[in-house]
Parts: C-alpha cells; sequence; structure tokens
C-alpha cells in the first residue's frame, strides 16, 4: 500500500507540474492573430512584405470578399508553406494569392538562416503539430529546442502580462487572440518616387534559374490547395521591377503555365492598374505605399470576382 501511495503521489505530483508548465508556457507564448478566429475566408494573401504592401483587405470589402493578409517580412519559400498549410488547417479558404517574391531568394540568402525572418513567421503560428513540423523543417537543428519550448524564450513575455486585476491577468493568460491592424496590411502613406530610369525590360522574355528549394515548396503547396479544393493564385507586386526579378518572374511563369496556375503580373499592367510611379512608390521602387497597395487591391479584386470566384 505504501509503494502504491508513493506512485499515485508521483503521479499526482507530476499531473501538477505538467499542467504548470503547459498553462505558463501558453502565457508566454506570443499572441496570434485574430485569423484564426474565423472559419472561412474568401482570399487570405500570403509571401514577403511584398505581399503586406500590396493587398489591402478594407478594399476587397467592397467587392463583398472576406480576406485577410498572412504576409510577413522577408518570409522565405519554407516558412511560406507550413503557413499556407496551417491556415488551410485552421479554416475553409476559396482562394489562395501567393505574392511571389519569396521565389527569388538564392540558396544562400540571409532570409534562410535570419532570427527576424523566423521570429515574424514562426510568432504568428499557432502552435499545433504544423508549427512543430516548421521548427523541426526551417529553424537551425541547434536552435530548434528554443522554439519548440519556449519557455527560455519568451520568458520576458512576463512583462507584457496584465497583473492589475484579476480579469487583466485572466485575459492575458487564457485569450491567445490579438486583432492584427489592418488584417495584415501595412498603412505606410510615405512617398519616395521609383528611381528607375527605363521600364523597358518588363517585356523581356529571358529567364533566370530560381532556386530549385523554391519550386519544391511551391510544388507542396499547389498539392496542398487541391486537397482542401482551394483556387491558388500567383501574384507579382508591380515593385521591385529589375533585370532579375523580371527574368525570375518568366521563370515562375513558366512553371504556373505547366500546372495550369493563374500568374497574374502585375509589372507588366502598370498602366491598367493606374499606379503613378512618383506618387505610388514606397521606398523608390521597392514597395508600394498605401495608395499603391489600394490601387493593385482594386485590380486583383475585380480580376477575381470575374475570373476566379465566378
Amino acid at each position: 500500500m505504501k509503494v502504491a501511495g508513493r506512485i499515485l503521489k508521483i503521479i499526482f505530483f507530476l499531473g501538477i507540474l505538467g499542467s504548470g508548465i503547459f498553462y505558463i508556457s501558453k502565457a508566454l507564448l506570443p499572441r496570434i492573430p485574430d485569423f484564426y478566429e474565423e472559419e472561412h475566408w474568401d482570399v487570405v494573401f500570403f509571401g514577403t512584405s511584398q505581399s503586406y504592401c500590396t493587398f489591402d483587405p478594407e478594399i476587397f470589402d467592397d467587392y463583398n470578399l472576406k480576406t485577410y493578409n498572412r504576409g510577413r517580412q522577408q518570409q522565405t519559400m519554407n516558412y511560406t508553406y507550413y503557413y499556407v498549410k496551417d491556415a488551410l488547417d485552421n479554416s475553409d479558404i476559396d482562394v489562395v494569392v501567393l505574392e511571389i517574391f519569396g521565389m527569388f531568394y538564392d540558396e544562400d540568402d540571409t532570409g534562410f538562416t535570419s532570427e527576424g525572418v523566423r521570429d515574424s513567421s514562426l510568432n504568428d503560428l499557432r502552435y499545433s503539430d504544423i508549427k512543430v513540423d516548421a521548427i523541426k523543417d526551417c529553424v537551425p537543428e541547434d536552435l530548434q529546442l528554443d522554439y519548440l519550448f519556449p519557455l527560455g524564450k519568451y520568458h520576458s513575455r512576463w512583462e507584457e502580462l496584465d497583473y492589475s486585476s484579476f480579469e487583466g491577468w485572466k485575459e492575458s493568460v487564457m485569450n491567445p487572440y490579438f486583432t492584427e491592424e489592418g488584417r495584415g496590411f501595412k498603412h505606410w502613406a510615405g512617398a519616395q518616387p521609383c528611381g528607375y530610369a527605363s521600364w523597358d525590360e518588363i517585356f523581356s522574355e529571358k529567364r533566370r534559374p530560381v532556386y530549385e528549394e523554391n519550386f519544391r515548396y511551391l510544388d507542396m503547396m499547389n498539392e496542398l490547395c487541391k486537397e482542401h479544393g482551394t483556387e491558388l493564385v500567383l501574384v507579382r507586386a508591380p515593385f521591385p521591377c529589375n533585370e532579375k526579378t523580371v527574368e525570375m518572374t518568366n521563370t515562375v511563369m513558366d512553371w504556373a503555365d505547366t500546372h495550369e496556375v493563374e500568374l497574374i503580373n502585375c509589372m507588366k499592367v502598370t498602366d491598367v492598374i493606374g499606379l503613378n510611379f512618383e506618387e505610388d512608390s514606397l521606398d523608390a521602387g521597392t514597395h508600394l505605399n498605401e495608395s499603391g497597395g489600394k490601387k493593385v487591391s482594386r485590380y486583383i479584386a475585380e480580376y477575381l470576382k470575374e475570373n476566379v470566384l465566378k
């Protein structure tokens, strides 16, 4: 009986310890966007900062399209794949729109190893088996424990919890969501004119090799969308537009044609969109500002309504 009693005490202690670690970890994990509270989206946008500077959900509201922008800074294709997988696991999504600048990262690009890219991507993923897979696949092996068991990495988050009242503390600990301003779109109103001297190269037919691993994740993303009955649409934002991005876009276009996936190349329809390169460029032709993003959003919304969401 004494042995049985000790075993029960050990089990009881381990249960309390495990529960404590679970709730402490839950409290310390960064909050996730309220994107996760919705069961259905008409369109969700993914990609790098080109995505969150290009697609404004408020404009899509005018077309009765329920949308969210999940673009993240410098996000490489491996992280983007898990973002799409996680989103499709959480919600029913009619159309996944991928802005393809992430396809242009080369094998040795620092985006694949940058702590900033890791954190901006992983912090906004809910904790799940998909996030665990993302950590194991994308994070260097010697750093994985910090993301799998976040007590050490996020211990300073205690400072963000509200202890002023029981309700405040309860809200801080028990509610994992935050409302993301602009549903992910960045309302950046500054303007720095595009510095490109000539746009003749936009219509070049040259191709430039694209890192094969990027295509592997794009293939996986395409298959994932098919499994969920979701339409995959690729978009190339108007900026940046230079020899490299034009030629790599042509290479991705070949993939799109082969796989019967729509690729909307906004670089070639800037006149239709009505872009003004003096007023709609945020930082000399690297990103769109708020004005440019709204113009492209109207064009994409009309295109999706007429050609995809019939």
